[in-house]
């Protein structure tokens, strides 16, 4: 009765071992809190750049944004396809792909405010970001002053989790 103890005891401790260790074996990396905000205008280059920031799980860090967009505007917005990419120095690059759309909010001859929403998903990345995954869906607004006082831009942020950040 011992050794059939002393078995069933082996036993059962090498299935536990086996079960607590296995799912590590083909566990998905890290699922990362993101978050992202830009504040762009028009740029001599034909993108839309400026300044970025990315949180990823609570730390900071700071990098520039360089856009671009292709659609059809009608009198009560815009849609179409974008690009984004992130360069956030060191940390890497982030390349986000998907489908865009602004609607018209307010327009005067002086003025146009545009509500600003799009829905993409990682599409290339380096350093940090070569190996994530995930989905945006952003909002934001564009702001034009259409009297040449100050230049237009644009400020959209999100919040997602991303699988993959190294």
């Amino acid at each position: 009765m011992k050794q059939w103890n002393r078995i069933l005891a082996g036993t059962s401790l090498t299935l536990l071992a086996v079960v607590l260790c296995v799912p590590a074996l083909w566990a998905e990396p890290p699922v990362r809190e993101v978050i992202l905000e830009s504040d762009s205008g028009p740029a001599p280059s034909g993108f839309w750049e400026g300044p970025a920031i990315i949180w990823i799980d609570g730390i900071k860090y700071s990098g520039e944004i360089f856009y671009t967009a292709e659609g059809t505007m009608n009198q009560n917005g815009w849609h179409g396809t974008e690009v984004k990419v992130y360069d956030f120095g060191a940390l890497g690059t982030l390349e986000l792909s998907g489908r865009a759309k602004t609607i018209f909010a307010y327009v005067s001859p002086e003025h146009r405010w545009h509500r600003y929403s799009s829905n993409v998903r990682i599409t290339g990345g380096t350093g940090a970001f070569a190996e994530a995954h995930g989905v945006f869906q952003f909002v934001g607004y564009t702001d034009w002053d259409l009297t040449g006082a100050r230049p237009p831009h644009a400020f959209e942020g999100t919040h997602s989790k991303v699988v993959g950040i190294q």
